[in-house]
């Protein structure tokens, strides 16, 4: 291999980590001159947006241009990257409080000051360790430096004092919308004027705005109102192309957000394309995320696509402490196991799991682990198992309280009152009447209703003497 096509090699590994809006940001902040970098840069952009048909890089360009843009798009990220600015004042701060702050590193910080012109992302946070800063010169008499320190403080005080208090808002409101979103024993709603005033306002710091987004996008699940988040996400859109609300880890969040949105809209290739973006980084949420993309991809109907997803992300379960997303992707790869002609191998996958995660599954997702595997014991037809696992975890008490929430799907009581059937406890005309009886959870939901024909589908062919008469009331509810 030449070193050209080496280099082309090294960055065309480090464009594919880059995301189409870091790109788009880019392209509409770069002042190059030079004719190459310029199409190296709308090639990146291109190969961003069409992942599955990217186009190649130019390798008569001369190598020192991708070295160029490489180290460009790099410093250009930084200089906006919240994340990154956090990590840089944190380890400011430690040196401040701890007196091991460098003359060079002052100079640094104190230049920061003197430009800066309006709240960044963390903004509550730099204020705060710039009253340390101005600690720290005062008992050292260190007039020089502290009259810009004291002017900053002055100047942003309002600020401050403003951001603060719309964060202890944004913490009440938390307590309200999780609660609700968990039990539904709140209304959540009441928050969603002021969560809509404090993200569309530009003045305030993107935290306070971020987080205020990310609380209406729990509010807007719980009351189904999927159209006001598209205008707002269209509006945090270009928030983040301008650079005002960014970092790796916050695009991907985005991205992972968007998937849903468009899962609910049936929109299945733009969340299967948001979903591919959300895992391009390993970050904490890594396998939530996977999860979601995994849950897509077997809506698509891509069996092989999802069970070789979930198998090359096995490695990061042993990464996770979070019980939401380690049962998530159990239950997950136990359904693209089952999809995939293997529902044994997911049963056995389900009992190991079950034994080692027994407390976290029943105190955080067990509706979610069971119904796959009672799909597994149903892809399997083992009917009377199915029928011993209920009663033996009390599912159908819990699911009595579950379908209260506002994404409950019946899946778990269809697969419970069809064991029964078919182990001759109930009959057809009675098993038809409890499995209408659960329409009316799903009426008024046009995202629920796709779920529930695509429930249909799985389970006919194991009750083909009430299919037609199930489906016709389904179509006419």
């Amino acid at each position: 291999m030449t070193s050209s096509k080496k280099k082309e090699t090294a960055f065309g590994t480090f464009a594919s980590s880059l995301l189409p809006h870091e790109l788009l940001y880019l392209c509409g902040n770069q002042q190059l001159k030079d004719a190459g970098n310029i199409e190296i840069l709308h090639t990146i952009l291109y190969n961003t947006e069409h992942l599955d048909h990217p186009k190649p890089f130019d390798i008569r360009l001369d190598k020192r241009k991708y070295s160029y843009m490489k180290m460009w798009i790099t410093e250009k990220l930084y200089a906006i990257d919240a994340d990154v600015f956090f990590e840089w004042m944190i380890e400011l701060d430690k040196k401040i409080m701890t007196d091991a702050i460098s003359p060079a590193e002052e100079i640094e910080l104190t230049k920061f000051i003197r430009k800066y012109e309006k709240p960044n992302y963390y903004f509550i946070r730099f204020y705060e360790m710039v009253q340390n800063y101005r600690y720290y010169l005062l008992i050292r008499m260190r007039y020089n430096y502290l009259r810009y320190v004291s002017h900053f403080l002055d100047i942003f005080k309002d600020a401050y004092n403003h951001s603060k208090s719309i964060n202890q808002e944004l913490h009440e409101a938390t307590l309200d919308i999780v609660s609700q979103y968990s039990s539904n024993k709140t209304d959540s709603k009441r928050w969603e004027e002021r969560l809509v005033e404090i993200f569309s306002d530009e003045t305030l710091d993107g935290f306070n705005r971020y987080y205020a987004i990310v609380r209406l996008t729990f509010i807007y699940y719980n009351i189904k109102d999927y159209r006001k988040l598209i205008g707002l996400y269209d509006q945090l859109d270009q928030t983040i192309i301008q650079g005002h609300i960014y970092s790796k880890r916050i695009l991907v969040n985005y991205y992972a957000n968007r998937v849903l949105l468009h899962s609910r809209y049936n929109e299945l290739q733009k969340a299967e394309y948001y979903g591919y973006l959300s895992i391009r980084s390993k970050g904490t949420d890594y396998l939530h995320y996977v999860n979601n993309l995994c849950a897509i991809l077997l809506r698509e109907s891509k069996n092989s696509e999802a069970l070789r997803l979930m198998r090359e992300s096995l490695p990061e379960l042993k990464n996770t402490i979070s019980p939401h997303n380690r049962i998530g992707f159990a239950s997950f790869y136990m359904q693209s196991l089952n999809r995939n002609g293997n529902a044994a191998q997911a049963h056995s996958y389900a009992q190991t799991f079950l034994e080692i995660n027994r407390d976290d599954i029943i105190n955080y997702r067990w509706h979610l682990f069971f119904t796959s595997m009672l799909q597994s014991l149903f892809g399997l037809e083992k009917f009377n198992e199915m029928l011993r696992l209920v009663k033996k975890f009390d599912l159908l008490k819990r699911e009595t309280e579950y379908m209260q929430r506002p994404g409950y799907i019946p899946t778990l009581i269809w697969y419970y009152q069809i064991a029964r059937y078919k182990e001759i406890r109930i009959s057809e005309d009675q098993l038809l009447k409890t499995l209408i009886s659960t329409f009316e959870h799903i009426i008024h939901d046009d995202h629920k209703r796709r779920l529930t024909l695509e429930l249909i589908e799985e389970v006919k062919h194991q009750i083909p003497a009430i299919e037609h008469r199930l489906m016709q009331c389904f179509l006419q509810s």
